[in-house]
């Protein structure tokens, strides 16, 4: 927690409702919800260390990386 005071980074939490997660889900599967732009990077399995390299140094101003497995 010091580090992130001295390196003036913001924290937020994320609080929810039991019922939450059946209503987002349901509207992604409806469509209603477009997910895909989240995904800001993508590696092939063999790339997984470039992959946590750019999460862990924020190159690229990553939101959600997505790691292929085939």
């Amino acid at each position: 927690m010091a580090k992130a005071c001295i390196k003036e980074i913001d924290l937020r939490g994320v609080f929810r409702y039991c019922n939450d997660y059946p209503l987002a889900l349901a509207m992604v599967a409806k469509g209603n919800v477009n997910v895909k732009q989240l995904i800001t990077h993508s590696f092939k399995l063999e790339e997984t260390l470039q992959a946590f390299e750019t999460a862990s140094t924020g190159s690229g101003n990553p939101i959600k990386i997505m790691i292929y497995c085939n």
